[in-house]
């Protein structure tokens, strides 16, 4: 069963308007003045996750340096602002919502991490309500356009 993690926080903390979305995040990773020309082959980064008027042009400089043509998965770790949590948790949903286009959830792999007992799963509202990994999507979808 498909099920997709709505975009709660667009147009509010960052633009909902996928074509000026797409210009913004192009023209911060433009800007990005990276001391590399090339891409490197990042196996990690931190981001920041504020509303982008505070975060998205700082983001830039850490997604610049992603080189997606030798990545097939991406895992998000983010803060809980607003549950307290135990353990790490997983979403239930099977694609997250960006103004750009929808990002599907490796749910094979999402299924294996959550029957090792080390993760819980989050409820339809904590996955909304929290903004932590949303903040990134744009970026990801942008850097991993189809």
């Amino acid at each position: 069963m498909t099920s997709t993690r709505e975009a709660s926080h667009a147009g509010s903390w960052y633009e909902s308007d996928g074509n000026y979305l797409d210009q913004q995040l192009s023209t911060w990773l433009t800007e990005a003045n990276n001391s590399a020309n090339n891409r490197l082959k990042a196996r990690a980064i931190i981001a920041p996750h504020a509303g982008y008027s505070y975060s998205g042009p700082t983001a830039a400089y850490a997604y610049k340096y992603i080189d997606p043509t030798d990545i097939d998965r991406v895992f998000l770790l983010g803060p809980s602002h607003h549950y307290s949590l135990n353990t790490c948790a997983l979403t239930n949903h099977t694609h997250y919502e960006t103004p750009l286009y929808n990002i599907k959830i490796d749910t094979q792999v999402s299924n294996e991490l959550y029957k090792t007992g080390l993760f819980s799963l989050m409820n339809k509202q904590q996955d909304s309500d929290e903004h932590s990994l949303e903040m990134h999507l744009p970026y990801v979808a942008k850097i991993f356009e189809k």
